[in-house]
């Protein structure tokens, strides 16, 4: 515990020092733990102006490492807000220094996908509303969604068709490739956990029909994910169903703290860290993943309960509403009636008049 820990961030086009360089890993006991964290704004840490600074989980990985291990954590950042998946590999894998310190990486992670996913349905947003307005957030495309939708509903249809209709092979043949080049460096022991996508729109107010076809395609993006785990030797940190969604910052798209510990907690339970045990830490290696089992079941029962209040919420909601229609309906057939009645009484007063004259 008294060796100093070392975290080396270095983000995109950052360069590895000289010392960092020569040294090498050699044996799981022997030097520093080189970790390497390649993706986009959620292991870059990204927070929003207002929100609180949050540590993304490779910096909270790497501390835990520290604990497990008792060597120095040499981590090296390379990831970037907006990142996608085709820029990952024409950049990013591209750089000497990625590849240099992949070949030399005893943990890699990887986390990769929700932009590709935000990019078309800002592009979808710019045809079906014929906007030529460049859309730097999915907030200002959702914004002028809604907008077009509540002037013209028959948008909604074309939305969700265009969406649901977007060409998984584009995604698919960019992974492969990110995968290939990962293989090609990597060091045959190195561990390797990339994360799935979760569905960064659940929160928002989004019609239904569009929030299924946005899930139906986050769905398919991640069956590619967990199509090549075997193939490439890869561990999957499942976060489409963790209730990460409910763990946002406020824009809904981003992990807070909370989102953050919860995909360190997730990815840890992935990895085998005993691969970086000393003997002398079996005591706390043993109560970090009592700790982290438990924490995670906590995360996942509290998301959950969340969700069933939500489901119930909705359903009040709905009986309501039909309550409330089933009332304006009652009281539109006691009107009707009600004219009719006058009607008919005021007709047969008519015919009793011209009856009873002379």
């Amino acid at each position: 515990m008294s060796a100093v820990f070392l975290i080396c961030v270095m983000l995109l086009g950052g360069r590895v020092s000289a010392e960092e360089e020569v040294q090498s890993t050699g044996t799981k006991r022997d030097g520093p733990v080189w970790y390497i964290a390649l993706g986009d704004s959620i292991p870059n840490g990204y927070y929003g102006a207002g929100e609180s600074e949050v540590t993304s989980y490779p910096i909270l990985i790497a501390g835990d490492l520290h604990k497990v291990s008792g060597r120095d954590v040499w981590i090296s950042r390379f990831t970037k807000n907006g990142l996608t998946a085709k820029k990952l590999n024409s950049t990013m894998l591209l750089e000497p220094d990625v590849q240099q310190m992949l070949s030399q990486a005893e943990l890699i992670t990887l986390t990769i996908g929700s932009n590709d996913l935000m990019n078309e349905f800002k592009k979808v947003s710019r045809e079906i509303l014929n906007n030529q307005t460049r859309f730097y957030t999915a907030d200002e495309a959702l914004a002028a969604l809604q907008d077009g939708i509540a002037e013209n509903p028959l948008l909604l249809m074309n939305i969700a068709s265009a969406i649901g209709s977007w060409d998984y092979s584009s995604f698919e043949d960019q992974w492969v490739l990110a995968m290939d080049t990962i293989a090609l460096c990597r060091r045959e022991d190195a561990q390797i956990a990339v994360t799935t996508i979760y569905n960064p729109m659940k929160g928002r107010e989004l019609p239904g029909t569009l929030n299924a076809v946005v899930e139906s395609v986050i769905s398919g993006m991640n069956e590619i994910i967990w199509k090549y785990a075997e193939e490439y030797g890869y561990q999957v940190v499942d976060l489409f169903d963790s209730g990460i969604e409910d763990l946002t910052q406020s824009d809904g798209l981003h992990p807070n703290q909370e989102g953050q510990d919860m995909i360190r907690m997730l990815m840890e339970n992935e990895l085998d860290l005993s691969e970086f045990q000393n003997p002398e830490s079996d005591e706390e290696v043993l109560r970090m993943q009592k700790e982290l089992e438990e924490a995670a079941q906590k995360k996942a029962q509290e998301a959950e309960q969340k969700r069933q209040q939500q489901r119930r919420k909705r359903v009040l909601i709905g009986v309501g509403i039909g309550a409330a229609v089933c009332l304006v309906l009652a009281g539109i057939v006691l009107l009707v009636r009600r004219n009719r009645r006058k009607k008919g009484g005021t007709g047969e007063t008519e015919a009793q008049k011209k009856s009873e004259s002379p």
